[in-house]
Parts: C-alpha cells; sequence; structure tokens
C-alpha cells in the first residue's frame, strides 16, 4: 500500500478542511499517513480546544505522523507550547528526507 504525506499550507477553511479529511481516510484505510504543517497551515494548530476541527481525530485513526515546518512557526512568531497537538518540529532537511519517504504527496 502507498504512503501519504499530506501537506496542508492554508489557515482553517475549506481546502485545508477537505485535505485534512483526507488524511483520516487514510487512516482509516491503513495506509501510511503522514501531515506536514507548512506556511499558513501551522494555524491550522492554534486553538483547537475552542473550536471544531477534525484535526483532533487523527490520531484516533492512526494518523501520528505529524510535522510543522520550523521555519514557519519562526515566520510566524509562534512556538511548540501554542499547538494542541503532539507535532514534531521539522527543519528543512527533516522535511526533504519527508519527501523522500513517500509514495504520495498532496497538498490543499
Amino acid at each position: 500500500m502507498k504512503s501519504v504525506l499530506y501537506i496542508i499550507r492554508r489557515r482553517p477553511g475549506i481546502p485545508a478542511d477537505e485535505s485534512i479529511d483526507m488524511a483520516l481516510v487514510s487512516g482509516v484505510f491503513e495506509q501510511r499517513t503522514a501531515v506536514l504543517f507548512l506556511d499558513d497551515g501551522v494555524y491550522q494548530l492554534l486553538g483547537l480546544a475552542e473550536r471544531q476541527s477534525s484535526l483532533k481525530a487523527l490520531p484516533t485513526y492512526d494518523v501520528d505522523d505529524l510535522h510543522v515546518a520550523a521555519d514557519s512557526l519562526e515566520a510566524r512568531q509562534l512556538s511548540l507550547e501554542c499547538i494542541d497537538l503532539p507535532v514534531r518540529e521539522a527543519s528543512r532537511e527533516a522535511i526533504q528526507a519527508l519527501f523522500a519517504n513517500f509514495d504520495v504527496i498532496l497538498t490543499d
């Protein structure tokens, strides 16, 4: 079965929500699935306790390989302490390695 990396680059809204929903489906079908939050996609990870988001369901569907771009956090003056999900901070090199380790890469 192919492995899938979903890249979320947009703020909360329909395009990004659809990508998150697709990641949930991948988890249901037991595909190796990871999610990378880049650019404004890091805003998806903020304030999850106060809003409805399918992001909170990702670990329930065994999608727990979650990454956030360190550069994107820094550019927006955010830190891992602001995030309500267990994510790994990824350097540019780590992101390159992610790209190399997945069969399919989808972005919002």
